[in-house]
């Protein structure tokens, strides 16, 4: 009976979003505990899972509502982390054009594509395409679960050649 006792779900439900909300720093980041510094990972996980609950329309209008400011300070923040690796591989003098594809390039990238209405910064963008451009060419070197990802979120972004090969690879790998 308390499973569907709404007022006590609708009361959890505020509760969660009024915790979730507490941690949230003010650069816009998550951490793994309250108090503690800011985490790209966590951040990524949690906006992630708003997209996925979006996606599948697990979220009311009202919810979301009440999630969107959350994700309008973290999307930023993890814009600019992005834009930190890349700089990093420039100032290291890095070869762009060989492998350079980190499994937080290819989440962020999938954590991205839940939200097409955000633009990526102006700052951010660079670095952005650079790293769907990696994907794109060396989506065949990462683990199967990754390789998930890069579809998805090529497929979001409106590539169908590079998916649909991913798709083939993935199907032939489980026969």
């Amino acid at each position: 009976a308390l499973l569907f006792d709404m007022v006590r779900m609708a009361a959890e439900k505020s509760k969660t979003l009024s915790k979730l909300t507490e941690a949230q720093a003010s650069n816009g980041g998550f951490s793994w505990f309250k108090g503690g510094p800011d985490d790209r990972y966590m951040t990524q996980y949690i906006i992630t899972g708003i997209g996925h609950l979006r996606k599948l329309n697990a979220l009311t209008k009202e919810d979301y509502t009440s999630l969107k400011p959350m994700v309008d300070r973290a999307v930023p923040y993890l814009d600019a982390r992005i834009k930190e690796d890349y700089d990093l591989l420039v100032k290291r003098k890095v070869k762009l054009s060989q492998h350079n594809l980190s499994y937080y390039a290819i989440q962020y990238l999938y954590m991205r594509s839940f939200f097409p209405e955000m633009k990526v910064s102006a700052n951010a963008q660079k670095a952005y395409d650079y790293y769907r451009g990696q994907t794109k060419t060396y989506w065949l070197s990462q683990g199967k679960y990754m390789q998930g990802m890069i579809a998805l979120s090529l497929h979001r972004s409106g590539d169908t050649k590079v998916p649909q090969a991913i798709i083939k690879s993935l199907k032939e790998n489980a026969i």
